[in-house]
């Protein structure tokens, strides 16, 4: 039977407390916990961005981890055992699911979008910046756009070409899209498996003039004009196994993966002011 008012106001200060103070230890006690959750995902937070930080900078004096040392990509593999540990998104690969899979239509952070290389261990990346090389390696990126992710090369023009005729200037680039197909489910999560779907090449003129269409004038302004104007796109029936890659940390900024062979990529988020592809 809950106490009358008339009684309660009878009883002496000390069973006051005893009656009241449950209650009051219930809401200081849940209060407790909201503080305590808050000041946990705070520090996480911070956490993730300072070694998100360590990363980044690491990637910079490396060049992309193309002049890592061991002890480099030793360090970079240990920052991102800790980030993998920190990541925010519970199913990073839910984009890739088929839609009767999907678990929500507004996937945030979502695998979706263009990314940009900024580090990689991976032996047939770091060794495409070869010296002689007949072309200059640009920048790498990836654009995903379920169900497909192309893997972006950027080529430009050697510095050793500048004085050869019909090589462009130094602001034509082509572009080099290697097509898969992407699928999980959400049993296979963090994990994606790809299928080679084909191969798009693509050039950029750079600075220079508006090019005359017309093959001759194209070759004369070098290959990238030539592309620019006949752009090679390659896609079959068929579709061939292009291995898988595990998702370890997702969110609106980063993301890191590690193939099945074992090699890590760090890639950052285009902003869309700044997209390259």
């Amino acid at each position: 039977m809950p106490l009358e008012y008339s009684k309660l106001l009878a009883l002496p200060a000390a069973a006051l407390l005893l009656v009241a103070s449950p209650c009051v230890s219930f809401q200081t006690s849940k209060l407790a916990t909201r503080t305590t959750s808050t000041k946990i995902a705070m520090t996480s937070s911070s956490e993730q961005q300072l070694l998100k930080d360590d990363l980044v900078a690491l990637a910079s004096s490396t060049r992309r981890g193309f002049s890592a040392s061991r002890k480099d990509r030793d360090k970079a593999k240990s920052i991102i055992n800790e980030l993998s540990k920190l990541s925010p998104t519970e199913e990073p690969a839910a984009a890739y699911y088929s839609d009767a899979q999907a678990t929500s239509d507004d996937i945030v952070p979502s695998l979706a979008g263009k990314w940009t290389l900024i580090y990689t261990d991976a032996p047939d990346i770091t060794s495409l910046d070869a010296p002689l090389s007949i072309q200059k390696l640009g920048r790498i990126g990836q654009e995903c756009d379920p169900p497909l992710i192309k893997n972006v090369i950027e080529w430009k023009r050697p510095s050793w070409a500048s004085s050869l005729p019909f090589s462009g200037d130094e602001d034509s680039r082509i572009l080099q899209k290697v097509v898969t197909e992407g699928a999980s489910t959400p049993a296979d999560n963090p994990t994606v498996d790809l299928k080679l779907v084909g191969l798009e090449i693509s050039g950029t003129n750079g600075s220079m003039e508006e090019t005359n269409s017309g093959l001759v004038n194209s070759l004369l302004n070098g290959p990238a004009a030539l592309l620019e104007q006949n752009p090679i796109k390659l896609q079959g029936p068929l579709k061939g196994p292009f291995g898988k890659f595990d998702i370890l940390y997702l969110d609106d900024e980063m993301r890191i993966t590690k193939t099945y062979q074992g090699y890590y990529t760090v890639n950052v988020r285009q902003e869309k002011e700044n997209e390259w592809f």
